[in-house]
This record gives C-alpha cells, structure tokens and sequence, in this order.
C-alpha cells in the first residue's frame, strides 16, 4: 500500500481497534490505584498526627496537673505515660556521705546505712589519707564493700594511702545499702568518704481497682401463665321415663378467645354430692380446684392431686378428642387436663353425657378451663458493675 491510500473498511477488525482501549483502560486503573494509596497514606499521617497531637496535648496536660497538685490519676492502659513523665521530671540528687572518717582496727568493721528504692542509682568516692606504712605492709591495707540486703554490689581489697576508688551501681530492689570499711591491725587509717545517690524516680506509683455502678433503662420480654374459667354450667338429665324432658346432653369444647393456649381441661361432677365436695375443696385449698389441678399437672410441682368423683351406674360419660393435644397422667374419667400448643385446634372435642336410669333424673356439673402465655414487655432500671483501673502518680517532693 503507497502513501496516500485509504485503507479499506473491510481491512479492520475488532483487534485492530481494541487494543489502545484495553491500554487506556489498564492506564487509568494504574492511575485509580496510585491516587487511592497516596490518598490512604495521606489518611493514615494525618490520622497518626492527629493521634501524636491528642497524646502530647494530654501529656503536657498531665504533666502540668502533677507538678502543681503533686498527684494525677490516668487510667490503666495509659501507663506508657509514666515512663515518659519518669524521664522528664529531673531526679534529685542526695548526698549521703561527704565526710573524713578514721577506721576501726583488729578488723572491727566500721559501717555506715543507708535507705534505697528500687532504681536508686548509687556513687561513691573513696579515698585513703593516712596508713601506717608497717602496718601496711604487715596486715594489708583497707577494705571496703558496699552491700545491697545480703548481696555485695562493690568490694575493694588492700587500699593503700593516696589511693582513689570510685564508682557506681544502680538498686535492684528496695534495700537498705550498708557500706562497711574494714582495717587489720592495730593502727587505724584515715578516709575520705563521698556517696550520693540519685534517685531511681521521683514518682510514686499506685495501681487501683474499683468498680463503677452504672443504671440503665432496659426493656424486659415477661411470660405470665394465665389460667381462666372459661365455662361453668349445669345440666339436669331427665330419667329415661320422661319423655318430655331430655335424658342426654352433648356439650363442645371450644378454646377460641385465648392466644398462646397451653393446656386445657374439665371437671364433671356427676351428682349433688360431688358438687357439694368441690365446694368444700375450694374452701380448703382457697383456689379454685379445677385450676389447682391445671397448675400441678402443668408444673408437675405435686402429685397425686385429684379431684372430687364418684361412679353412678346408670350414667354413662364419654369424651370425644378432636385435638392432637397430651393427655395428662393424673387425668380421670370425669377429669382430664390436656398439653397444647399455640398450633392445637381451637375446637377440642365433645362430651357426652347419658342417663340410663328409668326413675331418677341427675343434676349434671360442668367446669373447663383452658391456659394461655401472656407476653408483655416491662420497663425497669438494670444495674451492672463496670470494673475500671487506675494509676495514680503522686509527686515526690
């Protein structure tokens, strides 16, 4: 092809003009993730600045509190701060020994105490004046030692007149430091004695536990266990002679105004004198029975609690369970308590009742009860226990 000529439109094809996309789409990524990490490490130093100018503020904040009042208190995890304050407030210097001393002799040990904490550094200067020249040379010159508790931290034999020692050692622990001089022989010499002692800190340092009682409103989910009445009636069975009353009753059992319902039951009293004796019972126990009978089949709190029956002949008493529901242990023919759900059918069953006898008519008693959860949500005060710690820094002066 010669300059000049127009290139045919059959002649391109999609690499020819997807290439320089995919560059400038790999270009701009390149360009995307630059900005963004120069964007998070300009993030990350202005949010460490920000960290370091709380912390000097704070700092310098503390210090101030502590050198005017003589004591602060930080919290627990701000304890880096006391090492920082322990190098910026000047140590003092003591000195404890400044003097010309004459030694004991027959190796009597002269010594001489001194009160140290943890860190105390220690310098000492030692120096013999006078030593009798025979005496030197016959028993040794003198000796010293410094101890910290039992342990030795500096020993130096045979020290000769116009001999220096000098040195240093820091305090392990919080020990008296005892500096003994020892001379043999009869005669004595003459030191002089320089110690000072810098001291480790000038803080004092105490650790604090306490808790702190905090109130808080919260809601709180209850469940009460309900148990209702829910039907009470009378019957009278005509004798099966008596053609114009009825003889037979046919009474359903609906459970259908409560949510929630657990368990329900009846009781049938079958004459006069079981009604006569559920009444008694109720007297004796102050609670309805029926419901007495619920509880304790429910909770299982008791057992062989039963209620008032007795067996007549020409009754004949049958219940027709329509539910799913369990029938509990303690129930009877003429009493029964069942265990529900919240799913159970509402329409329990049918009790029928039929009196065979030809002469006499029977009074019919009838109670049922059902239980329901009943969920209500309280409001009340919740107290917790926060446990916090502290450091307090008090100021040596």
């Amino acid at each position: 092809m010669t300059d000049g000529e127009e290139i045919p439109a059959s002649s391109f094809s999609l690499d020819n003009i997807s290439s320089p996309e995919a560059s400038n789409s790999n270009l701009n990524l390149e360009l995307s993730d630059t900005k963004f990490k120069r964007e998070a490490e300009a993030l990350i130093k202005s949010e460490k600045k920000n960290l370091e100018d709380y912390y000097k503020n704070y700092l310098d904040s503390v210090r101030t509190k502590l050198l005017d009042s003589g004591t602060v208190k930080i919290k627990g995890y701000e304890d880096f701060l006391v090492d920082i304050l322990s190098d910026e407030i000047k140590n003092d210097t003591v000195y404890l020994s400044n003097l010309y001393t004459e030694t004991n002799n027959k190796g009597t040990p002269l010594s001489f105490q001194y009160d140290a904490l943890q860190d105390d550094i220690f310098f000492f200067e030692i120096e013999c004046m006078r030593l009798n020249g025979l005496s030197k040379m016959v028993f040794g010159g003198v000796d010293i030692e410094f101890l910290e508790g039992e342990q030795t931290r500096f020993q130096h034999f045979n020290l000769s007149k116009q001999d220096k020692v000098s040195g240093s050692f820091k305090v392990i622990a919080d020990n008296p430091v005892v500096f003994n001089i020892v001379k043999k022989g009869y005669s004595k010499a003459s030191l002089k004695v320089t110690i000072k002692k810098v001291l480790g800190t000038n803080l004092i340092v105490e650790r604090t536990k306490d808790s702190i009682e905090e109130v808080r409103t919260v809601i709180r989910e209850i469940s009460d266990t309900l148990y209702h009445l829910i039907d009470e009636k009378q019957y009278t069975l005509a004798p099966q002679l008596d053609l114009t009353k009825g003889h037979e009753v046919e009474i359903p059992l609906i459970v259908n105004e409560l949510d929630n319902v657990i368990g329900w039951g009846f009781w049938v009293g079958l004459n006069k004198s079981d009604s006569e004796n559920y009444r008694k019972l109720s007297e004796v126990i102050a609670e309805e029975p029926l419901l007495l009978f619920a509880k304790t089949e429910l909770t299982k709190t008791a057992s062989g609690f039963s209620l008032p029956h007795s067996d007549v002949e020409n009754l004949k008493v049958k219940f027709f369970n329509n539910s799913q529901d369990t029938l509990s242990l303690n129930s009877f023919d003429t009493y029964r308590f069942f265990k529900s759900d919240s799913l159970s059918n509402k329409s329990k069953g049918k009790l029928t009742i039929k009196n065979n006898s030809k002469l006499y008519d029977h009074l019919i008693t009838l109670k049922s009860i059902a239980v329901n959860i009943k969920k209500s949500k309280i409001q009340e005060e919740q107290i917790s226990y926060k446990r916090n710690e502290y450091i307090t820094i008090s100021l040596i002066k």
